[in-house]
């Protein structure tokens, strides 16, 4: 079947697909006061005892100033709190609090719902590959130059 315009486009399929869950998780969340761009810093956080602010905003998909706002946010929240790394100057620590720990602990079967409904239409088979196919162009995208 051939796709004309932006219905064979990659690209804006993806962001569509993105936006629909992202949406959908976000009025899931909201009596959680955290949104999806949050949560998954959050999340990230919560899953070590401290990373770099760098790292946390790469393993979540995020820029430099996006991760900065969220962080804030996230500090504003006292859900994360930022440490001095003594051996960088530079860098910073993001470590999520107790508290945040929590809210990660108490919203991830909802981020788990909410991906299993909307991915209710495909096989076990079809979610990996669909998956694996994903995180090849990622991957392609991340060696291309320029």
């Amino acid at each position: 079947m051939s796709r004309e315009g932006l219905e064979g486009s990659l690209g804006f399929t993806t962001g569509l697909v993105y936006r629909r869950m992202s949406n959908r998780l976000m009025q899931r969340l909201k009596p959680y006061d955290i949104t999806p761009e949050q949560w998954s810093v959050l999340y990230y956080a919560s899953r070590s005892e401290g990373q770099i602010q760098r790292e946390l905003g790469e393993r979540a998909g995020k820029d430099k100033p996006t991760t900065t706002r969220i962080v804030d946010h996230l500090v504003r929240k006292g859900w994360v709190v930022r440490r001095p790394d003594h051996a960088d100057r530079r860098a910073i620590f993001i470590e999520a609090t107790a508290e945040g720990r929590r809210l990660i602990d108490e919203t991830a079967p909802i981020e788990a719902a909410v991906l299993s409904e909307v991915t209710a239409c495909l096989t076990s088979e079809e979610n990996e590959t669909l998956l694996d196919l994903l995180h090849r162009v990622g991957k392609h995208i991340d060696q291309l130059k320029g």
